[in-house]
C-alpha cells in the first residue's frame, strides 16, 4: 500500500508561490499573466493557511 503523502507546510507552499509569481511577472511586455490550475492551487492553498492561521489567533486572543 503506497504512503499517504505528506501536505506541505505554509512556507513550502509560499515558497513555490514566490517562485511561480516571480516568473509570471519577470515577463515585462506581459500585459496579462495566465496560471496554470496547479499554480491557481499553490495561490488558493497559501491564501487559506494564512486565514485559517489568522482565525486561531483571533479566537485565541478573545
Amino acid at each position: 500500500m503506497a504512503e499517504p503523502q505528506q501536505m506541505p507546510n505554509a512556507l513550502q507552499v509560499a515558497r513555490a508561490m514566490t517562485q511561480v509569481l516571480r516568473a509570471k511577472l519577470a515577463v515585462f511586455g506581459a500585459e496579462e499573466i495566465m496560471l496554470t490550475r496547479e499554480e491557481a492551487a499553490l495561490c488558493l492553498g497559501l491564501a487559506e493557511g494564512v486565514a485559517e492561521g489568522l482565525e486561531q489567533d483571533t479566537q485565541q486572543d478573545q
